[in-house]
């Protein structure tokens, strides 16, 4: 019986050890996009009960903004960047798509999952070659509620893994 246990406890163990992110994923996005599209997207995922790190729920007053995106974007599973011409050449969305390519890289498993928010895969490539071959989704051909539902069966396979 007690090894029966230890051998579940260990089982358990190591599929938590699997998966330490503290977030299944961080949505990366152009301030200037919250209110036409990525709050939608992120209620949306909320509804599935999935840990995501969202600056306007997350940061809190006093906190050190800097430090926290930072850590965010290291403990989390997976980044969904909302990619429109607000993201480009701005500081921190830059930084954030930089360093999930980094981690991308250098651990060769699927981290970024790009939504093209009013832009065209030609835009993509001119702006972020290093991310035009990266399978996006076009915002306009999907509602939130079947990104949210995309984004759920990569994390179930992620975790099968």
């Amino acid at each position: 019986f007690w090894h029966r246990i230890n051998n579940n406890a260990t089982l358990a163990s190591t599929t938590t050890e699997k998966r330490l992110a503290m977030y299944d994923v961080f949505i990366s996005h152009a301030n200037a996009d919250k209110a036409s599209y990525v709050d939608d997207l992120k209620n949306s995922l909320s509804k599935l009960n999935i840990q995501i790190f969202y600056d306007k729920d997350t940061l809190e007053w006093g906190d050190n903004w800097k430090n926290k995106i930072l850590e965010g974007v290291d403990k989390a599973e997976f980044a969904i960047i909302v990619i429109s011409e607000n993201f480009f050449g701005r500081e921190w969305t830059e930084k954030e798509l930089t360093d999930f390519l980094s981690r991308q890289n250098r651990n060769g498993q699927k981290i970024i999952l790009p939504i093209l928010h009013n832009i065209t895969v030609a835009q993509l490539q001119e702006k972020y070659p290093a991310i035009a071959d990266i399978q996006a989704l076009d915002w306009s051909k999907y509602s939130c509620d079947e990104i949210a539902l995309k984004f759920a069966a990569q994390l179930i396979k992620r975790l099968k893994a």
